[in-house]
């Protein structure tokens, strides 16, 4: 496809990943910037589910580093959630391949929507600093990473939100280490996505190198800042895109359905 600017395309799609980066490492639904971008380049909406996740890889890969270079690094609740999450992303990826998603998208932001305002309803104090973080792992708790890992695979955008909201109520995680837990997981979920779509030949790899390019930036830049923000402003920043990210997808469903 030849993409509507032209050689202005790649620099507007690094500057949108820097923004889109910045946005999912600090909270999530960045990807409802940039998939309507993609969209409104010309690529067909499963080309550019597909063509978004590279970027999502390096920038949360990004984000991932930065979070342990500040000693928040939680590997051993990260394999316990990995695990059934890469699993749902191969299932949920393999669906998304098939079918248009556009069904999804009141649902969709009906669930960030109430994940956002969860994450507020009443202010948590933080966990004992000699407490070890841990997270469920019972048959409920495994069911809930498995749709994580769904969802992630199927749609992703604001799965970020939705895995902010899982993990401080499945565990004793503040929003900090829900983070960190939530970018570990976006990497390893993601990398079995992006396989699946590369393999239905749903990405535009120029397209998704220049998004990605900025995407590394904002990743590390929004887990940087937000450690230094403090947890008040990551709470603020979470819920406001999360009314973004739901406004934006009911929004586009009535114009989807009012053609």
């Amino acid at each position: 496809m030849t993409p509507h600017w032209g050689a202005w395309t790649y620099p507007v799609l690094f500057l949108a990943g820097i923004v889109v980066s910045f946005v999912n490492s600090v909270s999530g639904g960045g990807s409802v910037l940039s998939l309507p971008l993609l969209i409104f380049l010309g690529l067909p909406s499963a080309t550019a589910n597909g063509t978004n996740r590279l970027g999502i890889l390096l920038g949360s890969s990004a984000s991932l580093l930065a979070f342990r270079s500040q000693g928040i690094f939680l590997p051993r609740l990260a394999l316990r959630v990995g695990g059934p999450s890469m699993l749902g992303a191969l299932a949920g990826s393999l669906l998304a391949v098939r079918l248009p998603d556009r069904v999804f998208n009141p649902i969709l932001a009906c669930v960030v929507l109430g994940a956002a305002a969860m994450i507020f309803r009443g202010h948590r104090a933080p966990p004992d600093a000699c407490q070890t973080p841990n997270l469920r792992d019972d048959a409920l708790a495994l069911l809930a990473y498995l749709g994580i890992g769904f969802y992630g695979g199927f749609i992703q955008a604001g799965s970020g939100l939705i895995m902010i909201f899982a993990f401080t109520r499945l565990g004793n995680l503040d929003i900090f280490r829900a983070n960190a837990l939530k970018v570990s997981n976006t990497v390893l979920f993601i990398a079995v996505s992006l396989v699946a779509f590369a393999a239905a030949g749903r990405i535009d790899w120029p397209m998704a190198a220049a998004l990605a390019g900025g995407n590394l930036a904002g990743g590390w830049l929004g887990s940087v800042t937000q450690l230094k923000r403090g947890e008040k402003w990551v709470n603020r920043f979470v819920l406001g895109s999360g009314l973004g990210v739901a406004a934006k997808l009911l929004w586009d469903t009535w114009v989807a359905w009012a053609r």
